[in-house]
């Protein structure tokens, strides 16, 4: 390896132009294209400095022990995390390598529990939020689209490994892994030596098979970073004194879990003077994002499920009757979020002024629930009403249906 050849990787690994790096180093860029290919003995001892400085790097790079771990983490699970631990106690450097294949990916989800699939960049966050304290932890992406099916293509893989590893700028001094099937190929195919962490599994008795199959039975093997992803959402709609807010407290306080209040009520007495009157429709977009803010919040720290008072098709339900039009902002909310289990609830009960309510009426109450409907069709919104006025019968029908919710993965 060249001298200053830690530099040229470092370049490389943080994706910089050789332009930048020399501006930032306040050197010219012949200067530092020599530098990096060997072609200056004595180099200043203050533009290397410079440049440890602003690459973050030490000058003794080039001694440094390399690990190399690869995987499809789909998803990211504690078994993963105990690999990468154990192996970053153990090397310099570590670059774990994200391995994806489109159509090996569309299968593994199509043979999965899960209710959405899990996109590159999801995979690609987990490890970065997992793992981002670590500096020494690299995560890289490896495209295998176009390599015959493990445990084939062992030759085409490699070569795709090889050219990474160029780019990049890795120089792996051994690889990490669980599987002692690969520890032959590795060897042949790239001359490294393969660590075995926990092969049988005694210390993380987990796959990536058995969370995909059943999530929320293995929920205590989901790392932090990745739970919201599979946290089950239920969504309770209604129209005004419907009993929503009560039911989603009761229904959280029940499962142990989160709640998403509706936001519409906290952005009326904020920012309205608790007046629904100046109320207007440049009000709604602002009420959405708040609302968004608060279910997010809600499933990043639930257990397992979370439950949602009130969704965008209501607030758009309130938009087209107060305002006479849909908001486009609300629709593309709506798109954007969707529940796995959505409960609308009739109508029907005593209705309560409170200060901030005004469709009172049985038609009015009505009306509203019928466009309510209209719209949970017209965006194709399975859902499931309870039609119940007593409070008691309708807690008891909803827990039923987050318990099957729950129990069947593969519903």
């Amino acid at each position: 390896m060249n001298g200053f050849n830690y530099l040229k990787i470092a370049i490389k690994r943080k994706n910089l132009s050789l332009q930048t790096v020399a501006d930032a180093c306040q050197m010219t860029k012949g200067y530092l294209s020599q530098l990096i290919n060997d072609k200056i003995k004595n180099p200043s001892a203050q533009k290397l400095q410079s440049l440890h400085h602003y690459l973050q790097i030490s000058p003794n790079t080039e001694n440094k022990k390399v690990g190399v771990i690869f995987g499809k983490f789909y998803p990211l699970h504690t078994g993963h995390i105990y690999l990468i631990q154990r192996a970053i106690s153990q090397v310099d450097e570590l670059y774990v390598i994200l391995c994806s294949d489109t159509m090996r990916d569309m299968e593994l989800f199509k043979d999965s529990a899960m209710s959405r699939q899990p996109t590159i960049n999801d995979r690609i966050r987990w490890l970065l939020q997992t793992f981002k304290y670590q500096k020494n932890i690299h995560i890289e992406l490896l495209e295998e689209d176009g390599i015959p099916a493990y445990p084939n293509g062992w030759q085409e893989w490699s070569d795709r490994v090889k050219k990474l590893f160029n780019e990049k700028g890795i120089n792996p001094s051994c690889v990490y892994s669980s599987e002692p099937q690969d520890v032959a190929m590795y060897k042949d195919l790239f001359d490294l030596d393969t660590v075995l962490i926990d092969p049988t599994r005694q210390f993380m008795q987990v796959s990536g098979t058995q969370i995909r199959q059943a999530p929320l039975k293995n929920w205590q093997y989901i790392p932090t970073e990745v739970r919201p992803f599979f946290v089950r959402t239920i969504a309770i709609l209604g129209g005004e004194s419907s009993g929503k807010s009560t039911l989603v407290n009761k229904l959280a306080n029940t499962f142990n879990t989160t709640s998403a209040w509706e936001y519409g009520r906290d952005y009326v007495f904020s920012q309205l003077g608790g007046d629904e009157r100046a109320l207007q429709y440049a009000d709604y977009d602002k009420i959405a994002l708040g609302h968004a803010q608060y279910i997010d919040f809600a499933i990043k720290h639930a257990n397992k499920v979370s439950f949602i008072d009130t969704d965008f098709i209501t607030t758009q339900a309130f938009c087209k009757k107060y305002e006479g039009k849909e908001h486009p902002f609300l629709q593309a909310m709506i798109n954007n979020y969707r529940f796995d289990l959505v409960i609308l609830l009739g109508n029907n009960t005593p209705w309560v002024a409170d200060g901030l309510r005004s469709l009172g009426s049985p038609k009015q109450r009505k009306d509203f629930q019928q466009l309510l409907i209209s719209l949970l069709e017209k965006n194709n919104i399975s859902y499931v009403q309870i039609d119940s006025p007593d409070y008691e019968e309708r807690y008891l029908r909803s827990i039923e249906l987050v318990n099957q919710l729950i129990n069947d993965e593969e519903y």
